[in-house]
């Protein structure tokens, strides 16, 4: 039998034009011959079978046995009865306006949205995320023993939601980060909780420094520990793919590189990104709100 979501037919979406289309078992596949694809086509406008046997030049009994095939596998349905010189006419319709049948497993997919940061273009396929952000584990592990307690990333998972659909899971730990390495990525957090940071460290624009400052490959300049890093670049793990960095020498500067992000929109427009940027609490309440960007 046909299997509809929801009771309802999809929709098959081209170019700004749409059909209602229901899903198929393969099983329905055996009763589509020529003559019943030709009812079907036909009956995409409620028709009485003597209207379908002049129209497809169709002996009556033949149209009726094709129509009960049909119907059984839920490809036509009554449509209305008239009562007409004592008998009933009864009017057929096709189920829906094309048919489609699913080769493999459903997938995330979301409408592509509008405004999307350029820098979140190669992260973003068919209005879903296609990336994975990875963390740094809250147990000590790592060159470092630190203990990763990148909060920040709950308004940067946020941020990226604007944009994109957002399939489950969405983060990994970076201790648990093998299966994901070969795909785009977020990186959040510094080299002394995230072990991803500190592989690519040395093949950032903008790096950190066995004391966890600031060094940037750009501009020449260093930075203290208390500055935010947001940067883009190819990943060192695996060709073609990229990666988005927010990060920081401890956990408040890397809140700083996610609110950067979310509040520069002149960054919005630009593919690449390689910034560091300094926060403010402008109003005291103990909470960084405003943003430098130091370069």
């Amino acid at each position: 039998m046909v299997k509809l979501i929801g009771n309802l037919p999809i929709k098959l979406v081209r170019e700004g034009r749409a059909l209602s289309a229901s899903l198929v078992d393969v099983s329905a596949l055996g009763v589509l011959n020529p003559d019943r694809l030709r009812i079907l086509q036909a009956l995409s406008t409620p028709q009485y079978a003597a209207q379908l046997s002049r129209q497809l030049k169709m002996h009556p009994q033949t149209i009726y046995y094709h129509l009960r095939l049909l119907s059984q596998q839920g490809l036509i349905h009554l449509a209305s009865v008239e009562e007409k010189g004592g008998s009933f006419a009864k009017k057929y319709a096709a189920s829906a306006e094309a048919l489609a049948l699913p080769l493999t497993e459903w997938k995330p997919y979301a409408e592509a949205k509008t405004n999307v940061p350029a820098f979140f273009g190669p992260l973003i396929r068919e209005g879903v995320l296609d990336a994975a952000m990875v963390l740094g584990s809250p147990e000590p592990h790592g060159a470092y023993r630190a203990r990763g307690s990148e909060f920040a990333a709950i308004e940067l998972a946020a941020f990226l939601a604007r944009f994109a659909f957002v399939d489950y899971p969405l983060y990994y730990m970076d201790t648990q980060s093998v299966p994901v390495r070969g795909g785009n990525l977020v990186l959040v957090g510094g080299p002394k909780v995230n072990m991803l940071v500190h592989e690519a460290n040395a093949l950032l624009p903008i790096r950190f420094t066995p004391s966890f400052e600031i060094h940037s490959t750009l501009s020449g300049k260093h930075y203290g520990d208390d500055v935010g890093v947001v940067q883009t670049l190819e990943s060192p793990f695996a060709q073609g793919k990229r990666i988005l960095m927010v990060a920081g020498g401890s956990h408040h500067s890397t809140r700083v590189a996610v609110l950067a992000l979310m509040k520069q929109k002149d960054w919005w427009d630009q593919d690449n990104l390689a910034h560091v940027v300094q926060g403010f609490d402008e109003n005291g309440d103990g909470i960084v709100d405003a943003v430098d960007v130091l370069e």
